[in-house]
């Protein structure tokens, strides 16, 4: 089973991605600006494009045009709610390996002690790593709990040891402080850095909703999950009145199904009650995601012109550069 780092795309698939014509390969081959390898797919020699590749074609290009990569434009965001079974770690895997492939260097942060944005990253051994609790307990610098996943990904990631940080944290001086204190020191190094929180309202979602610049709220397009928003929104405002700062909130519908009454209710709902908040972008209820994760790999590995990856699309442009 292929990990993410060993992710190869076709030329259409390619094309397609870095919103290019499918013709135009052949030249960008022979001009330099990308390079393709040969891989076997069954009986017959195709003509793929490496992750590596790929970041190398992005940041060539704006090399080449004297630009910069799109900068995005929150810096430091989290993928929060209180509630659990939103969907959240999935679509904050999928997101930060989206981000990598567009050529951004990412740091992806797993705060949740069940780790599962670890696993997705197809970490395994995480048990055996430091964590944020490392960092924000004992001390060790920042930079020493960071693990290469794939070209342009970084992990901090998470273990059951998360689950026993908040009475040594609650006793730390300047407590909410810590975990941005600490992403500051590294933070020139990446483009883009992302937490998947723990479905809580706890002293490390408190702090890393002091170092985030957007947080994305994930809502399960059912009645329970949407009910809970509420809470959600009034921890955000609490948080907001406490530090004295104005937290930029987006709200991503996720599992929806448009065969489901409810499911259509619950996304009306949404979008009439948190207008300025909630995303154009929806994730439909797809078999695709919960193959990726089986797999740890991404939707575009599972199925690249699927739905799940149509809509990660949209949803990875609209949080980088649209909110």
């Amino acid at each position: 089973m292929a990990s993410f780092k060993d992710i190869c795309f076709t030329p259409a698939e390619f094309a397609n991605l870095a919103k290019i014509e499918r013709t135009q390969i052949s030249s960008l081959e022979s001009s330099g600006q990308l390079k393709t390898i040969k891989r076997r797919v069954g009986n017959v020699d195709r003509k793929m494009i490496t992750l590596e590749d790929m970041r190398n074609y992005f940041m060539g290009v704006a090399t080449a045009t004297g630009t910069t990569l799109s900068v995005p434009k929150h810096k430091v965001q989290m993928f929060y709610n209180v509630k659990g079974g939103t969907g959240k770690s999935t679509l904050t895997a999928q997101y930060v390996m989206r981000a990598a492939m567009m050529g951004l260097n990412v740091l992806a942060l797993d705060l949740d002690g069940q780790g599962h944005l670890t696993v997705n990253l197809n970490i395994l051994d995480a048990h055996e790593r430091p964590t944020i609790y490392d960092v924000l307990i004992n001390d060790l610098p920042i930079a020493d709990a960071i693990l290469s996943v794939a070209p342009g990904l970084d992990l901090i990631p998470g273990n059951l040891g998360l689950c026993n940080i908040e009475i040594p944290l609650n006793q730390k001086t300047r407590r909410e402080y810590r975990l941005s204190e600490a992403i500051a020191k590294i933070i020139d190094r990446y483009d883009l850095i992302v937490a998947d929180t723990n479905p809580a309202a706890s002293i490390l979602n408190g702090s890393m909703l002091v170092a985030s610049h957007l947080v994305n709220v994930v809502c399960a397009t059912n009645p329970l999950s949407f009910h809970g928003m509420s809470l959600v929104m009034a921890t955000i405002e609490e948080m907001e009145r406490e530090f004295r700062r104005e937290l930029e909130v987006k709200i991503v519908p996720n599992l929806y199904d448009n065969r489901e009454v409810i499911s259509q209710e619950v996304l009306g709902e949404l979008r009439t009650q948190f207008p300025e908040n909630s995303t154009k972008a929806v994730i439909n209820r797809t078999a695709d995601l919960n193959e990726a994760t089986k797999r740890r790999t991404t939707v575009w590995d599972v199925n690249p012109k699927g739905v799940a990856a149509h809509d990660m699309n949209a949803l990875t442009e609209e949080l980088l550069f649209q909110s």
